[in-house]
């Protein structure tokens, strides 16, 4: 067996930290699904998304802050040819920079929490 050292603690320290977010994290989460994709919504489309940090100015292995987070699919977060992850240069063609959408985004979240749009369910 693998002798352990103070790397592997700190990886799974690290891991336990990233499941104990602050109400606020969780909640901007939840308006980022309700957002879905916004690579997908400059198509005309709707997608449920996953969360994608952006590491701007972060080393390896250390995850910016949850402020610094936009919703994409799977298909543009790191799996299609289109994706964040695997062809940047493309993706930014197509959607604009990271912190671009990052822009948009948090003006959805403000329109949101403001009642001025609304996503799932639709109007009341």
């Amino acid at each position: 067996m693998a002798e352990l050292n103070h790397i592997h603690f700190e990886i799974i320290d690290r891991n336990k930290h990233r499941f104990h977010m602050k109400k606020k994290e969780k909640e901007r989460f939840d308006k980022l699904k309700q957002i879905g994709c916004i690579a997908c919504q400059k198509k005309g489309l709707f997608t449920e998304a996953v969360i994608h940090h952006i590491r701007k100015f972060t080393g390896i292995g250390l995850r910016p802050s949850h402020d610094q987070t936009i919703p994409l699919c799977p298909q543009h977060h790191n799996m299609g040819n289109e994706s964040i992850h695997l062809n940047k240069t493309k993706f930014q063609e197509l959607f604009g920079t990271e912190l671009d959408l990052l822009e948009e985004v948090n003006q959805q979240i403000n329109q949101l929490e403001t009642g001025d749009i609304f996503y799932g369910k639709g109007n009341k």
